[in-house]
């Protein structure tokens, strides 16, 4: 779904000659410069312009009514500040008014004649589509805000719209470019499939199973040929040091007679 979404002092849809919507009113307080009784506007809502494409669903409609009632597009300070994006149409209690306008989904990419290929049939074969679409956006509006404050024109008319944009303040809204994609939903798993899981857990416990009783076989292995390593280590030793020792005493002892001869001749 597309949308433009004007901030707006006062809105109204002409049909047939007869006003059928209008939200905003004029604030009759005299300015300090002019010094007349000329009115003083202030923002009173939005004019919200809705195009809607041969893609859309009921997730775009909603994403939309969420994303409208939440936009801070109005000044805090309802009497002093001209500008100011703190406050949403929910916060101020502004109204709103609807149109719906296919024109919005047209194609210029080629040649000068718009292509209207793209938005939704409002009488398709299987019904109104595009109407019940834009109804239920209404409707999704009016449950999440307030039914009194969401008005709209005439789906499908020839409609004249005035409107006083305040600042001015124009947004553009899309769907197809600003939406997050929609959550998928999960299928159920067919026996086939749930079989093949369960052969993979079981397969999966069988190898931990496994790994586990070569982990505990390794360490008594290991152990024992520690414990021989460590036996012969601590024989050589042994013998090493005796060795030693022996050599150690043949030289003192030589050493010594060689003292004796030399003291005592």
């Amino acid at each position: 779904m597309r949308a433009v979404i004007q901030r707006v002092t006062q809105a109204s849809v002409t049909v047939d000659g007869k006003v059928i919507s209008k939200i905003g009113r004029v604030d009759a307080r005299p300015t300090i410069l002019a010094q007349t009784l000329t009115p003083l506007c202030l923002p009173e809502g939005i004019l919200c312009l809705i195009g809607i494409s041969t893609t859309d669903t009921a997730y775009e409609s909603q994403w939309l009514a969420t994303k409208l009632l939440g936009l801070k597009i109005f000044p805090e300070d309802k009497e002093g500040e001209a500008w100011g994006w703190k406050s949403s149409v929910v916060d101020a209690q502004y109204e709103i008014l609807c149109v719906s306008q296919f024109t919005l989904q047209a194609n210029l990419r080629k040649g000068s004649k718009p292509d209207f290929h793209g938005a939704k049939a409002k009488q398709p074969p299987g019904g109104d589509d595009a109407r019940h679409m834009y109804h239920d956006f209404l409707e999704d509006l009016r449950t999440k805000y307030q039914a009194d404050k969401v008005f709209d024109g005439q789906f499908g008319a020839m409609m004249d719209v005035q409107l006083t944009n305040d600042g001015p303040v124009t947004l553009i809204l899309d769907s197809a470019t600003d939406a997050p994609a929609p959550p998928k939903s999960k299928q159920p798993l067919t026996a086939e499939q749930k079989q093949r899981a369960r052969d993979k857990v079981a397969a999966r416990q069988g190898r931990a199973k496994q790994r586990t009783d070569d982990s505990a076989m390794m360490p008594a292995n290991g152990t024992e040929q520690a414990k021989a390593g460590s036996t012969a280590v601590a024989a050589i030793s042994q013998e090493k040091l005796i060795s030693e020792a022996e050599q150690k005493s043949r030289e003192l002892s030589e050493t010594f007679k060689l003292a004796m001869t030399e003291s005592y001749p």
